[in-house]
């Protein structure tokens, strides 16, 4: 292979984010600077009632951090995984309290 050839094969191959990936502005401040980072995503429980009050910590989620406000937006992977992560938190909170 060419090194040129090497380097569009590299390039096809790399999942970086598209500017169609990001939202075009902040949902709290509309500010149009964001970053793209991966953090850990804090969630409160609010349902069941058993369970409510009680926080899961999403780590590694990959988030839109808003260079304005702070304010940290999901990306859709990082979403799937929060939701993944919060089903089985909640399993295991109602699991311990039986």
């Amino acid at each position: 292979m060419k090194p040129n050839d090497m380097q569009k094969f590299i390039a096809a191959g790399s999942k970086m984010p598209t500017k169609r990936d990001m939202p075009a502005s902040c949902g709290q401040c509309r500010g149009t600077t964001l970053k793209r980072r991966v953090a850990t995503y804090p969630v409160t429980l609010t349902q069941p009632k058993q369970v409510a009050g009680k926080r899961v910590d999403v780590f590694r989620v990959a988030l839109h951090e808003c260079q304005s406000c702070g304010d940290l937006m999901p990306t859709a992977a990082g979403q799937a995984k929060i939701e993944r992560c919060v089903r089985r938190g909640m399993e295991f909170f109602l699991e311990a309290l039986r």
